[in-house]
């Protein structure tokens, strides 16, 4: 199968890349490059031919040198929506779709078609309330019950002619965006933090009958996790869930057996479920944020589990799913095959028994800290002999828990590409903060500042002169003058 990845420098993409050529298929790279030769994506040997996208996303120019051999096109980041439609538009098969606008969209799809859908089978995870004002007495009276915080906006408007709201992607700035009626910024309210300024700003919103405003509650306090998903043909390929406020690198995965674990993948199953009819596309990417709240009511220990928002893109834990050696070959079905036999229904997830490093450390940023220290030499000082000696215990942690989401032993033309613009990138920045260095630039903005000042004072001196000059010459000129008029 050939196969096209864009933004194909993510260590996400270069991860899957490299699983599926060791799995025969022929896979291309397209990736934005701002200055020639420092995309990663280039050097790498996973991909057969790598091609350049400019800041006008020639997508006609792509499709025309491999349009005609490309099977599925994998993105791993946001495409505009014209280079996405310029790609269909000529046939091209591109996994994922946006299913929501916003976080509100998603929320209100979940309490209609999940949440409130069947009385028989009521759904463990909820989402934040929604209530429908009309007035300030009904925002007091919410208020007043009820201590979490709302946020106050007016009331989406929909175009009642398309019901599918959640997927309709061409009307998606015209018909299904939520588009408040009027256009105030929203409000946050609480019973605790309302003073007299918000409530003056509540009294000149244009809130009536034929206006409503709606509060939704904001999800405080407790952990976030995120539960990410490859679905294909209404199945889940691909499953794992990580803590979701931490950045991609730093991520950490949630066990296989926990219970969390168990309920997020029975709620998102069942999601899908629902979206089988709703989707038009096969395949796509799902990465839903839950929020985790623990409380003690009346002597019960209560776990609220509430689903906050949808995202379409790929998650960072693909680089951990594609390094575990048995994963390899179904994680390469669960992205090309149609179907699947029934012994690999069960989506790809880490095994239980799995042992990952304890952290993901970045070789760029060893470097760039022993290069301050090397630049920055003070042996005559003793925090200069502390900082080094912190940093030669962090490189021996960095040797023995060392894991570069970029590094491959097969493939390290990307992970060399990028150390080394960071490398430059870093030195500059250290040898910019040298004293020295500072000490020579100061001296010698003084000496510039010193030579314009002594400048501007010889050339007022020789304007002094040459005007006093001009006036003694006037001076003995001047009988001579009288003479010649007479």
């Amino acid at each position: 199968m050939q196969i096209l990845l864009t933004s194909a420098s993510s260590p996400a993409a270069l991860a899957l890349a490299r699983v599926l050529a060791a799995e025969g298929h022929v896979v291309h790279a397209a990736d934005e490059e701002h200055i020639w030769g420092t995309a990663p994506a280039r050097y790498s040997r996973a991909y057969r031919s790598y091609h350049r996208l400019t800041g006008t996303w020639s997508a006609s120019a792509l499709w025309k040198a491999v349009g005609h051999n490309i099977d599925l096109i994998i993105p791993f980041g946001p495409l505009p929506g014209h280079f996405v439609e310029s790609l269909r538009a000529r046939g091209a098969n591109i996994v994922g779709e946006t299913l929501t606008h916003d976080q509100f969209e998603f929320q209100d799809f979940v309490r209609d078609n999940i949440v409130n859908a069947s009385a028989a089978n009521p759904s463990i995870v909820d989402v934040p309330a929604a209530f429908m004002v009309h007035s300030r007495t009904c925002i007091a009276e919410i208020l007043s019950n009820r201590e979490s915080t709302f946020l106050l906006q007016p009331l989406p408007c929909y175009d009642t002619d398309d019901e599918d709201t959640l997927v309709d992607v061409e009307h998606a700035i015209t018909t299904s965006a939520l588009v408040p009626v009027e256009p105030h910024a929203p409000l946050v309210l609480s019973c605790s933090t309302l003073d007299e300024r918000t409530v003056e700003a509540i009294k000149r919103l244009p809130m009536s009958d034929t206006k409503p405003y709606r509060l939704i509650e904001v999800a405080e306090g407790g952990s976030f996790y995120s539960a990410h998903a490859f679905v294909h043909a209404s199945q889940i390929r691909t499953f794992a869930v990580t803590n979701a406020k931490a950045i991609d690198a730093n991520f950490v995965l949630v066990a296989t057996g926990e219970p969390l674990y168990d309920l997020l993948y029975q709620f998102t199953k069942r999601l899908v479920g629902t979206l089988e009819g709703w989707q038009t596309v096969v395949a796509n990417h799902l990465s839903l944020t839950f929020h985790v709240q623990d409380k003690v009511t009346y002597a019960d220990f209560v776990r609220k589990v509430t689903v906050v928002s949808c995202h379409n893109e790929p998650h960072a834990s693909l680089v951990l799913l594609a390094a575990v050696p048995g994963l390899r070959k179904r994680l390469a079905l669960a992205y090309t095959a149609p179907t699947l036999e029934p012994e690999d229904y069960a989506p790809v997830q880490f095994p239980p028994n799995a042992r990952f490093s304890k952290a993901m450390y970045s070789a760029p940023l060893a470097v760039y800290g022993l290069t301050r220290i090397l630049v920055e030499s003070r042996p005559w000082r003793r925090r200069w002999w502390t900082a080094l000696a912190r940093m030669t215990m962090m490189c021996w942690v960095w040797v023995i828990n060392f894991k570069e989401e970029m590094w491959e032993t097969s493939d390290p033309g990307p992970a060399l590409c990028s150390w080394t613009i960071t490398v430059i990138d870093s030195f500059i920045k250290s040898v910019g903060q040298v004293t020295g260095v500072d000490w020579a630039a100061t001296r010698i903005a003084s000496l510039r500042s010193k030579a314009l000042a002594s400048y501007r004072m010889a050339t007022a001196v020789f304007a002094l002169v040459l005007h006093i000059w001009t006036s003694w010459f006037a001076i003995m000129l001047y009988p001579w003058y009288r003479k010649t008029q007479r």
